[in-house]
């Protein structure tokens, strides 16, 4: 068996391997999704390659090559080996996803250095307790309670560290947690946020929800622009989020396009505002969410009262004039020149509009991270 170093090859190079006796789930790759858009390549773990029949076939990193062909990366650490026996294939085939040992999971959850992981992020489940009772934490009376939906969330976890005062917390959010009609301002009924509850300047640490541990509790501001499947179960039961310790939090941005039917559109604005009232109900500051599609400007003011002055939106590089909208849009809602919008990445283009305009730009660090 030869080996060369290191190398970093064109991703489109790559074919997967035929017969690939590992599999994976949905689940399973959206995390490994998420990994990459986070971490990058670690480089001391590079795709192992032979070349078969004029190929460039992966033996080990099939399941990354998925991944990195929905991010559109472009090149990838890899290694080529050559001369080698079937028994050499075999073992690069099947030993890396072989688990030896076991986890010491009173360790993972003790050793203060695996304080802030999220386990569920990265795919490593918990084993349950024999004989332990269900948890009460699936809401029957919140709207559109799709119990159906595969979100990739255990609402049955219990988290660590639960005392009688985080208890006490639980009991009054889930009492606060009705199938209510809120007072509306337009003939949708979308609920109308609360002028009292608005959020003011970014409170430190923000970070999106999914990203880090939701067992953290020094998050002070959480927004939502991830994919949706990350919050979609906080529509059926956002206690998690409540009980976060979390002082403001980003309407959760459900992915709204110009092809979006305005019929559903509609009812995804519905289920944000509903959502962030009760959540400003339980006393949480709440940033009005901008980023929609053009054809939803308008129902998407619809519930943000005049005066509301905490905005957020996505910046995107090449669309400043959707920014430019936005801008429009918090001007008319809070009656002034320079609104509090903070505006969430976009490249160098938008920072400087940011600072031309009086607005808070902050790094995109996901997309942003080196691929």
């Amino acid at each position: 068996m030869k080996s060369e170093p290191m190398k970093y090859r064109k991703a489109a190079d790559l074919h997967p391997l035929p017969n690939n006796p590992r599999t994976i789930d949905k689940a399973g790759l959206d995390r490994v999704v998420d990994s990459i858009k986070l971490n990058g390549f670690w480089e001391h773990r590079p795709m192992a390659l032979e070349e078969q029949d004029g190929r460039l076939v992966v033996l080990d990193g099939n399941q990354r090559l998925k991944a990195v062909k929905r991010l559109k990366i472009k090149e990838v650490p890899t290694v080529l080996y050559s001369e080698l026996s079937d028994d050499e294939r075999n073992d690069l085939i099947l030993r890396s996803n072989i688990n030896n040992g076991e986890w010491d999971f009173g360790a993972l959850q003790t050793d203060p250095a695996f304080g802030d992981v999220d386990f569920g992020f990265i795919g490593l489940d918990f084993p349950k307790e024999k004989g332990k009772k269900a948890s009460a934490n699936t809401a029957t009376a919140a709207p559109f309670d799709n119990s159906d939906d595969e979100d990739g969330t255990d609402d049955n976890d219990n988290e660590p560290g639960d005392d009688d005062n985080s208890d006490d917390k639980e009991a009054f959010y889930r009492s606060m947690l009705k199938d209510v009609l809120y007072e509306s301002d337009n003939i949708y009924e979308i609920p109308n946020l609360l002028l009292e509850m608005q959020a003011g300047k970014v409170e430190l640490p923000l970070t999106p929800w999914g990203a880090n541990s939701r067992l953290r509790k020094d998050v002070a501001t959480y927004h939502f622009y991830v994919d949706d499947y990350r919050f979609e179960a906080l529509f059926k039961d956002p206690i998690k989020l409540l009980t976060s310790g979390c002082k403001a939090v980003v309407e959760p941005n459900c992915s709204c396009h110009d092809q979006t039917p305005i019929a559903y559109g509609i009812s995804l604005i519905y289920k944000k505002r509903w959502l962030c009232r009760y959540l400003q109900e339980c006393g949480i500051k709440v940033y009005a969410d901008l980023n929609v599609a053009h054809k939803f400007i308008e129902y998407n003011k619809m519930g943000i009262p005049k005066g509301y002055n905490a905005f957020f939106t996505r910046g995107l590089d090449g669309w400043l004039e959707s920014l430019k909208s936005d801008l429009q849009v918090a001007q008319e809602i809070s009656g002034l020149e320079r609104p509090n919008l903070v505006v969430y990445g976009g490249g160098d283009e938008i920072k400087e509009f940011c600072r031309q305009h009086g607005l808070v730009y902050i790094h995109d660090f996901i997309n942003s991270k080196k691929k």
